[in-house]
């Protein structure tokens, strides 16, 4: 069965109604994250001006955000004289929204989110036609006329948010600890990142040194660029599962306004509104680096990137468990998730590792080899400090390639001797093809799980050493 269909009926067969919510690159949510799909605007908008040189304007819309709005309150000067029921309809001239909790008798505030466009002023998209706003005249609910003057503050998600809360909102969970005693600070992401935005040295606050003063513009933008997504987002998606856990085993059924709301947030987030309904180019997030690094390692399933495809099976399946109600089945499946979204950060990293290596080593390559080092390195550490630190110094922002004899194959086989532990294989990862001949590299072809150097010399794994034992039991009876 096609993919798309398959994942189409299995969330029509978890009490969701099919014609009222849109696919999300094909998987079919069962509440309404509109609002969080647009996130992947402010990714755009943010490549945008740093692509530009305009370091100003990118920090502006990673602060502040403007296309990923949040549910709001609307004050009124006069309480309710009569209550309202969520869903109700919102409006204010050309603003639309609706109710999102009850709105009771006397209340002087509603909670609403807004349906109707309605940007920031950091965002490209010039468009604040469907906002509320103080002097947009009188507010009604369901056609009542309930306040003449009202007093709202638009709030936006912002990418900057997912780092700087990250302490409040993660704490405790693993793979955030993880990062967190790797790097010494919470928002590790949001260091980096606005260090590379301001060209400036992060030293003091962090365990890791992020030292940007004196580097070239185009080293700053990568770094900036792909701390966002591949930082700060991957790590939220993550947060996002936690959230969805809790919120089951809490027996809490209208927490974050659906059983399942947290689940498709992440799904949300991991893809955003420019994938569609079933993946596009122009995507931003973590879906598009998956479909990007799948044509480099020859790791695609037909069209579509096998982590995708896979990432997608295990969200939905994740969804049908959450619906009903196996909360510690859902575990095993994020862990897969997280194994998943490892892939091309992997990926990336050795991509760039080869580059570098043997290449021309450009400082934009050098940039990116540093940011997908960074989203994956507090993993490998996990595993190996030793191998962790192998990478570190010939890949961190200040460190070279030529730190020994063949920097390449030593990062290459530092990340393989870790494969297992972070839960991929060989075949998961691939091997790089040459841009000019779509043949493997010739010293970057896939490896094989089981056997790989260590330290300078052959790793035997209780696979190789059955397998040698056999042919010497063979010898010996031939002989």
């Amino acid at each position: 069965m096609d993919l798309m269909l398959y994942l189409y009926m299995l969330g029509c067969v978890t009490f969701v109604k099919c014609q009222s919510l849109d696919l999300i690159a094909g998987y079919l949510p069962n509440s309404d994250v509109m609002e969080h799909l647009k996130l992947d605007l402010d990714q755009r908008d943010f490549e945008d001006f740093l692509n530009s040189k305009n370091f100003s304007a990118a920090s502006d819309i990673y602060v502040n955000g403007g296309n990923s709005m949040k549910s709001m309150k609307i004050r009124m000067l006069k309480p309710l004289s009569q209550g309202f029921d969520k869903g109700a309809k919102v409006e204010q001239g050309n603003a639309r929204g609706i109710l999102i909790a009850d709105a009771k008798k006397s209340d002087s505030s509603l909670k609403i989110s807004v349906t109707s466009k309605c940007y920031g002023k950091f965002s490209t998209t010039k468009d604040t036609s469907g906002c509320f706003t103080d002097t947009g005249g009188p507010l009604k609910i369901d056609e009542v006329e309930v306040a003449s003057q009202i007093s709202v503050k638009l709030p936006y998600r912002t990418l900057a948010g997912f780092s700087v809360a990250a302490e409040s909102k993660m704490k405790g969970q693993e793979m955030f600890e993880m990062y967190k005693a790797f790097y010494g600070a919470g928002d590790y992401a949001d260091k980096f990142i606005k260090a590379a935005l301001k060209g400036e040295d992060e030293t003091k606050r962090v365990n890791i040194p992020m030292d940007f003063l004196g580097k070239e513009e185009i080293f700053r933008i990568e770094c900036a660029k792909k701390g966002s997504a591949y930082w700060s987002v991957w790590m939220y998606v993550i947060r996002e599962m936690e959230d969805a856990v809790t919120d089951c085993n809490s027996g809490c059924e209208f927490c974050n306004d659906a059983k399942v709301h947290a689940w498709d947030e992440a799904v949300a987030f991991y893809t955003g509104s420019l994938e569609g309904k079933n993946g596009n180019m122009a995507g931003k997030m973590l879906y598009r680096l998956a479909e990007k690094r799948c044509k480099n390692y020859k790791t695609c399933t037909g069209e579509m990137s096998k982590v995708n495809k896979e990432i997608l099976q295990q969200f939905s399946d994740g969804k049908r468990k959450l619906n009903q109600g196996k909360c510690q089945e859902i575990h095993p499946i994020k862990k897969k998730i997280i194994n998943l979204m490892s892939i091309p950060l992997i990926q990336g990293t050795l991509r760039y590792a080869y580059k570098i290596a043997r290449g021309d080593g450009t400082p934009k390559e050098k940039a990116e080899g540093v940011a997908f080092l960074g989203a994956i390195l507090p993993r490998l550490h996990s595993c190996s400090h030793q191998d962790a630190d192998i990478v570190r110094k010939h890949m961190w922002i200040d460190g070279d390639m030529k730190a020994s004899k063949d920097g390449f194959k030593m990062v290459k086989e530092a990340f393989q001797r870790n494969y297992a532990c972070m839960g991929v294989g060989c075949a998961d990862i691939g091997g790089h093809l040459d841009d000019l001949t779509d043949d493997y590299s010739k010293d970057f072809r896939p490896c094989t799980d089981g056997f790989v150097a260590a330290s300078g010399q052959a790793k035997m794994t209780p696979l190789w050493m059955t397998l040698l034992m056999l042919l010497t039991m063979m010898n010996i009876r031939f002989y």
